[in-house]
């Protein structure tokens, strides 16, 4: 078996330096729900849901895991407020394809039910 050369392992690091950096998505995610919350969620209530980002971890609204929000949790006003946002706290996601809202939903709700109950 020959030794790396320089550039060769060079190009290793910089490949799993890539990787780390974009949160491995390059492998992709089989839920297309999880797709679309990563694309359009993730950099406000966090990877896992929970809402523990630098701008919004005391913000009770972001961690999307627990029961606080079950109340407002009917599809029809999520997708409310999803669609249109919350004026100063969460923006509006009206781009989303009535299968990506679908698709989000369903990813919602099981965030919850893995954490809540």
């Amino acid at each position: 078996m020959r030794e790396m050369r320089p550039f060769d392992r060079f190009a290793a690091v910089l490949a799993v330096l890539a990787f780390t950096l974009t949160g491995c998505d390059g492998f992709g995610t089989k839920d297309p729900g999880e797709r679309v919350f990563r694309a359009s969620c993730a950099q406000c209530h966090g990877i896992d849901g929970s809402g523990n980002t630098p701008l919004y971890m005391s913000n009770d609204w972001a961690d999307l895991t627990d029961n606080s929000w079950r109340q407002f949790g009917d599809d029809a006003t999520l997708e409310t407020i999803i669609r249109e946002g919350v004026f100063g706290e969460m923006p509006a996601h009206n781009e989303l394809t009535h299968e990506e809202m679908r698709a989000l939903l369903g990813y919602l709700h099981k965030l919850r039910s893995d954490r809540s109950e």
